[in-house]
């Protein structure tokens, strides 16, 4: 598997211009369960970037574990601050 593949799977989904068929496309590629995964992900990131409650609570309230959380904040550290501020007026 080589870079070009991810290159070309994301590609792919720059050409989709409309939600229900993105979904279509997701729903081919992905499973069940990495659908969850990067609904939970999204759900952290979210929840992080808001930064009002504490990790312990987001995994209590949202029920997932403290390593995806833990996972979730040591991504958001490395990211570029342009997209940090992105993506809190995405979720504002």
């Amino acid at each position: 598997m080589t870079e070009d593949s991810w290159h070309d799977f994301l590609n792919l989904c720059l050409k989709f211009k409309k939600k229900n068929d993105l979904e279509k496309f997701f729903h081919l590629f992905l499973t069940h369960e990495e659908k969850q995964l990067l609904k939970a992900r999204c759900l952290i990131v979210k929840a992080l970037l808001n930064n009002e409650k504490t990790q312990r609570k987001i995994a209590e309230e949202n029920c997932v574990s403290i390593a995806q959380i833990t996972r979730g904040s040591n991504a958001l550290k490395c990211i570029d601050p342009k997209l940090r501020e992105f993506l809190i007026l995405q979720f504002a």
